[in-house]
């Protein structure tokens, strides 16, 4: 079985690095558009053959899809959609990383026709977030609620946001800048990003902040009946309101704007900026906290999924790529051994909904130490 991996930054080289090890009667087909990238990948992985491609082209994709068997991709989010429909193309199944701005729900039907899978949004939120989501919807007879609550961060506060870089800024931008969409009475809203700002204790690491962002998405469709649904993003106390002092400055805006004769927008200048300036390579930690009560058999029952995960002295890993490869990687371990039921668009919340799937994935995680507390 030839698999590839697509997009080799940090998601993308833990997740190549994992098949290697844990996947060893496969051939490894690693892509990316930076030359670097593919050397420093074929250093590491001799065995792997490397492939030159620009995402941004459709065809090239495509034809690249057709030499594989399975994929999974790690692409940043603007260019998720030309993976989904190079896979489609191709007929090539594929397990995608990328937090894309388009709705893979969309996709379903010709993926269905496709005889594929694609599994969207497979890393740690959306992803192993949605897994536990979907597990305890499966377990409930009626949600009344369900709450996530998930952050990754340095594993102390670092100025000048209490925070330090472990994935794209550009992206990360976005979760602070489109609307929360959420359920409140059965009715989905609206809500801004970094609002409803809470003080949370988590006994493992301390006293954290939580604040909406828009991290629901296909909960929002798959997951019908529930009654309150939200999710919010973890951060060091004060990291909220120093982020909305960005926006309300105007910093997070899209508009070019004229400075000495030149235009400029703002929020690229922003990310180049954040890019340069916050901290890189800290210690860092993940949080992911499921919390969701309603009723079975006509009793009340509630069940909290935690997983605290810290960067990996040993190898070097910080605990967001272990978190998002190592989830990624293991739902495609279940997809090429056929546990995953398709065809179509399977978002990670049905995966947690099919038991031979949810135990899979569970169990690749718990391989490489990282735990489900229940």
């Amino acid at each position: 079985m030839r698999i590839l991996v697509l997009g080799l930054g940090n998601i993308g080289l833990v997740a190549a690095e994992d098949l290697a090890l844990r996947m060893k009667d496969v051939d490894l087909v690693l892509a990316d558009l930076r030359t670097e990238r593919l050397d420093d990948a074929l250093r590491r992985f001799p065995e792997a053959s490397t492939e030159v491609v620009d995402a941004a082209s459709s065809a090239a994709l495509r034809g690249l899809f057709k030499r594989v068997d399975i994929a999974c991709s790690a692409l940043p989010g603007r260019l998720a959609k030309n993976a989904w429909n190079a896979a489609i193309q191709s007929g090539t199944s594929l397990v995608d990383v990328s937090f894309s701005p388009e709705d893979p729900l969309k996709y379903a039907e010709d993926a269905k026709k496709a005889g594929i899978v694609i599994v969207p949004d497979a890393g740690l939120a959306p992803g192993l977030s949605n897994v536990l989501a979907g597990r305890a919807y499966s377990m409930m007879d009626q949600v009344d609620s369900l709450r996530v609550l998930v952050g990754g961060l340095p594993q102390r506060p670092m100025p000048p946001l209490e925070y330090s870089i472990t994935w794209s800024v550009e992206d990360l931008i976005e979760e602070y800048t489109r609307p929360a969409r959420v359920i409140r009475a059965g009715e989905l809203t609206e809500l801004p990003a970094l609002s409803e700002v809470e003080s949370v204790n988590v006994p493992e690491v301390g006293r954290l902040e939580a604040f909406l962002t828009d991290g629901l998405r296909t909960m929002l469709r798959t997951m019908p009946g529930v009654s309150n649904m939200e999710e919010k993003t973890l951060r060091w106390p004060g990291h909220a309101k120093k982020v909305a002092l960005l926006r309300h400055l105007g910093l997070l805006r899209e508009e070019r704007i004229e400075v000495d004769g030149c235009s400029v927008v703002p929020r690229k200048l922003l990310t180049e900026i954040l890019s340069r300036k916050l901290p890189r390579g800290q210690r860092d930690l993940v949080v992911l906290i499921v919390e969701a009560m309603g009723t079975k058999s006509g009793e009340k029952i509630s069940l909290r999924s935690k997983v605290v995960d810290r960067h990996d002295d040993r190898s070097g890993t910080s605990a967001m790529a272990r978190t998002t490869s190592y989830t990624m990687t293991g739902i495609l371990g279940a997809l090429a051994r056929g546990m995953i039921e398709g065809p179509g668009v399977i978002p990670p919340e049905v995966l947690g909904m099919q038991d031979k799937a949810l135990s899979w994935v569970l169990g690749w995680l718990r391989e490489r130490a990282i735990g489900v507390l229940e």
